[in-house]
């Protein structure tokens, strides 16, 4: 009875969040009440819902003060010369482009929040794939598979949510997978380099002529660089002149710049892009906005240093991951805001973020006490472990890390991590699997699961910049899930998984 009451739960808590019928928040609350009272164990739901609590407090406090953290060090300019180094490499070659916008969508990830990742990305580097002719979904589909790897960062979502849902720290979840991720991370970056060399052959190099084109053709300077960019740089529209693709073998194919009232063929101003009323334009203003009253230039070497020292410390681990980041975000603010007034705001500017992750940990709590307060997971986990065969049960690991890359994209990680990991723990557990083992390899799937319809930062990522989602999965899918398996025998080649 208690099995089938449990997968019951699992299943209606999956429908209503998959439906939207219900906020996450809610139904990891409601639902698991509502159940607990079914199996006559009403009595003892404040106990297990505090002993939830307790055991994902920490995991909380980590979440909410390193979301605080990245958010000071994106407020006080920390990320913009990467930004600008980025956009200097890029120039106007394809294949640059596409590489930088890996390398770009990985470096801001660091915040753990995909929204602001694809907000950053989308506004440097969309101008320039405009500007180009270059294919769109190429900077969706590299930008989304990059965050993804990442994305597994302990304050980015799905390793927190396995070390709440199995009752381990999140830093022995991850350490040991950094190898097999910075594996997935290079998978990334030779598939953007291979989509960058395809679109360099199909466009050519980008070339900068006078008003004689008999004229040899400069080198593009930085004067140039920063008319290509426009706006998503923050500079002005690009003057006079023409913008001549050349390819090996062929002729060049002159385009004459966009006028400030008009678009050559194919291409599109930044300022079209930024005066459409989806595209964020305020948003992306406020992120790369060199005049921002948040910069602190002259702090730029302490910040720098403050977050080299604190992932150095993260990585050894010589104090708990949630103290890291408390300590981390308290100097950050008092350094970088001196005025009470000004640290009161960038707490209130990042406050909704610290209050939707906080709040999903906690109501956590209630699902994940009730389904091991009630022995609702231990059935269920007989009832797993007797379908699995023999020769399976010794890789429930492989397994898990397989099942992953379409669960976590047909469903949502809360309702991966909280409803099916703990069952496949257990399951595994009984072949002699560590919950460690099934933790780490839970975390393969991530790079398709950001390209996930459930995974609300995407839409930010196709309206920004104007993909059709269809098209975005269709061009994405296929590299994602080859990203993932990459991640998988990284880790079944290094021993941690």
């Amino acid at each position: 009875m208690l099995t089938i009451l449990g997968f019951v739960m699992i299943a209606t808590f999956l429908v209503l969040i998959m439906t939207k019928k219900m906020s996450p928040i809610a139904a990891l609350v409601l639902i698991p009440a509502l159940f607990c009272v079914l199996v006559g164990q009403g009595a003892h739901l404040g106990k297990y819902v505090l002993d939830g609590v307790g055991d994902l407090a920490p995991t909380a406090a980590m979440l909410m003060f390193a979301i605080i953290y990245f958010g000071i060090m994106i407020d006080v300019g920390l990320f913009d010369p990467i930004v600008r180094g980025i956009l200097r490499f890029c120039r106007a070659d394809p294949l640059r482009i596409v590489v930088g916008t890996a390398v770009l969508a990985a470096i801001v990830s660091l915040d753990g929040d995909g929204s602001t990742t694809f907000m950053i990305t989308v506004s440097a580097m969309l101008p320039l794939y405009r500007r180009l002719g270059m294919s769109v979904v190429v900077l969706t589909g590299v930008a989304a598979t990059a965050n993804g790897v990442m994305n597994t960062l302990p304050w980015g979502g799905p390793t927190a949510r396995a070390a709440t849902a199995l009752h381990l720290d999140a830093g022995d979840i991850f350490v040991p997978m950094i190898p097999a991720l910075a594996v997935g991370l290079l998978c990334v970056l030779v598939l953007s380099y291979a989509l960058g060399l395809r679109e360099r052959r199909r466009l050519g190099t980008l070339t900068f002529e006078g008003a004689d084109d008999r004229e040899p053709q400069p080198e593009p300077t930085d004067e140039t660089e920063t008319a290509l960019v426009g706006a998503g740089a923050g500079a002005a529209a690009a003057g006079t002149g023409r913008l001549s693709l050349r390819k090996s073998g062929g002729r060049a194919d002159s385009r004459p710049t966009p006028a400030a009232g008009g678009a050559a063929p194919g291409l599109s101003t930044p300022s079209q892009g930024a005066s459409s009323s989806d595209s964020a334009s305020g948003a992306e203003s406020a992120v790369l906005d060199p005049d921002r009253a948040t910069l602190r230039p002259k702090l730029y070497w302490f910040n720098a240093a403050l977050t080299v020292a604190l992932l150095v410390l993260l990585i050894t681990q010589l104090l708990p991951i949630p103290v890291l980041f408390l300590l981390g975000a308290a100097i950050a603010l008092t350094v970088n805001f001196r005025d009470m007034a000004d640290q009161k705001a960038r707490i209130a500017a990042h406050s909704e973020n610290v209050l939707n992750v906080a709040g999903m940990v906690f109501a956590a709590a209630v699902f994940t006490g009730v389904l091991t307060g009630t022995g609702m997971v231990d059935e269920m986990a007989r009832t797993v472990v007797n379908a699995i065969p023999d020769a399976l049960g010794p890789h429930m690991a492989v397994v898990t890390g397989i099942l992953s890359i379409p669960f976590t994209y047909l469903m949502s990680n809360d309702g991966f991590y909280f409803g099916i990991v703990p069952i496949l723990s257990e399951a595994g557990a009984a072949h002699g699997v560590s919950s460690l083992e099934i933790a780490r390899a839970s975390l393969v799937g991530q790079p398709l699961h950001m390209s996930s319809p459930l995974v609300p930062a995407v839409y930010v990522l196709v309206g920004m910049a104007k993909v059709e989602f269809g098209e975005h999965t269709r061009f994405t899918i296929k590299w994602a899930v080859l990203t993932s398996l990459v991640v998988l025998g990284a880790g079944l080649l290094f021993g941690i998984v």
